[in-house]
């Protein structure tokens, strides 16, 4: 007698919204049922480099993820972005993805690793975490920048952030940012999960909620594990 099919639980969609500015945040658990193999591919078939090697702030590793996975994740937040963010529906324009591993101890971080960031200033442009660890519950951090008010930076108001932080930078300890006290209060978090993935606007502030750093942090298999999208949109015709 053949066995039956082992039945997969559908994806969870939950909705919250941060800050001052109600910023959405899309939560969506069991995302893709695939947790151990891309966990897999990143530990034998992903090749991982320090993520200065491609002018990022990232404070790690990044290596490829597959063509599959990034395309499936492009297909899987389009409806929601139209349902959550912009009330239209919209197309994507680029889209790049990626495995991320965080590895760099507080004291090793630039000043601009230690504050909150944002991806860019377009508000059509999206991101997505994706957890991957089993072991790794540091998930991500949304702030609003104390001087300003602001929660999400977009074209208009990068002049004004950017100067206000330039001055405020230099006197910003070693150490991830939590919001407890500095120039960026914490208005909200997403605890990590296996298979948990969040997709919120670029342009929010934001930063890896990061406590504790494993000895083999390097170790797709035991390290904080994410698989990242940045997705430009455009409104469909």
């Amino acid at each position: 007698m053949s066995s039956a099919p082992i039945a997969v639980a559908p994806p969870v969609v939950s909705l919250r919204h941060v800050g001052r500015e109600r910023e959405p945040v899309v939560v969506i658990d069991r995302a893709t049922g695939q947790r151990d193999a891309l966990v897999e591919f990143a530990a034998t078939r992903s090749r991982f480099e320090p993520a200065t090697k491609v002018g990022s702030f990232y404070p790690g590793l990044l290596g490829p993820a597959p063509t599959a996975y990034v395309e499936a994740m492009v297909r899987m937040v389009l409806p929601l972005i139209a349902t959550h963010f912009t009330g239209v529906p919209v197309q994507p324009a680029r889209a790049r993805g990626n495995f991320s591993l965080v590895t760099l101890p507080p004291e090793a971080l630039t000043p601009d690793q230690r504050v909150p960031h944002v991806d860019s200033a377009d508000r059509l442009q999206f991101a997505t975490v994706h957890f991957l660890s089993s072991a790794n519950g540091d998930g991500t951090r949304f702030f609003r920048h104390r001087a300003t008010g602001f929660e999400t930076i977009d074209a208009d108001r990068l002049p004004a952030f950017r100067a206000a932080l330039d001055a405020e930078i230099g006197d910003i300890p070693a150490a991830y940012a939590d919001g407890a006290d500095g120039p960026f209060e914490a208005i909200g978090a997403v605890d990590a999960a296996p298979d948990r993935l969040i997709l919120y606007r670029a342009a929010l502030l934001h930063s890896g909620a990061i406590t504790t750093l494993p000895a083999d942090a390097a170790d797709p298999r035991r390290g904080r594990l994410t698989g990242n999208l940045f997705l430009q949109c455009r409104v469909a015709a």
